[in-house]
């Protein structure tokens, strides 16, 4: 369902745009799979005043992996009205943390 005026959330955009061309790109089909929505953080691991806790989360639109321990890609999407220049930053430094190769 998309909102009011037809403006097209990042959800929406998900839903009825990337979603369908990953599986059509036979992503959710042999040797790779579709993670999306996935919650992770960088590995880092802070320690303040004898106290450690993790580094802030990050939340990546979809990771494609080889195996459950093997990312191959990051996709990030945008909500409707933005460029696709707004996402690439994040996806590279997402596909960093997850030592995926990058490509612009």
């Amino acid at each position: 369902m998309t909102m009011p005026n037809n403006i097209l959330t990042e959800a929406d955009t998900c839903r009825e745009f990337v979603t369908p061309k990953l599986i059509e790109a036979g992503c959710s089909a042999g040797s790779c799979s579709i993670g999306e929505q996935r919650t992770f953080t960088n590995g880092r691991v802070i320690v303040t005043g004898g106290k450690v806790r993790r580094g802030r989360q990050k939340r990546a639109d979809y990771l494609l992996y080889y195996r459950r321990d093997f990312p191959l890609a990051v996709v990030e999407a945008k909500e409707a009205g933005l460029s696709a220049a707004s996402g690439v930053q994040q996806a590279l430094e997402y596909a960093e943390i997850h030592s995926a190769k990058t490509s612009t």
